[in-house]
């Protein structure tokens, strides 16, 4: 019997995953995907908030900013899409998507499946 496998994707905005895009070109690290407390890509070295340490410069997935979001809007729906631990996976800056995202602002769109996930632009 041949196993079936699901896919469930999220996306991007461009406008706000080009200054992640940017401060990693600039500071010469990968970009990475989280998920934690959302879903979101950062650069792995970048300018932290003094006050909270936070890194300022975040990218959340469309719909899993838990800034904007409540709890109950997004925790289950994202738990569905790519499990439920918490991970981080580092993402080469110099992968074609990331030109297309600031070259030609197409949005990301991240695909997962039960063992890994895919990157791919999509035009707006």
């Amino acid at each position: 019997m041949k196993e079936i496998t699901m896919k469930r994707s999220v996306i991007f905005k461009s406008e706000t995953l080009s200054p992640v895009i940017q401060e990693a070109r600039k500071n010469k690290c990968r970009i990475i995907l989280v998920k934690d407390h959302g879903l979101y890509m950062m650069a792995e070295k970048g300018e932290r908030d003094t006050g909270t340490g936070r890194q300022k410069t975040l990218c959340y997935a469309e719909g899993f900013n838990p800034d904007i979001q409540e709890f109950d809007q997004w925790y289950d729906e994202l738990n569905a899409i790519c499990g439920g631990d918490d991970f981080g996976e580092f993402i080469d800056i110099n992968s074609s998507v990331f030109s297309a995202v600031t070259d030609n602002r197409s949005h990301l769109v991240v695909t997962f499946t039960d063992t890994q996930f895919e990157l791919k632009a999509r035009k707006k």
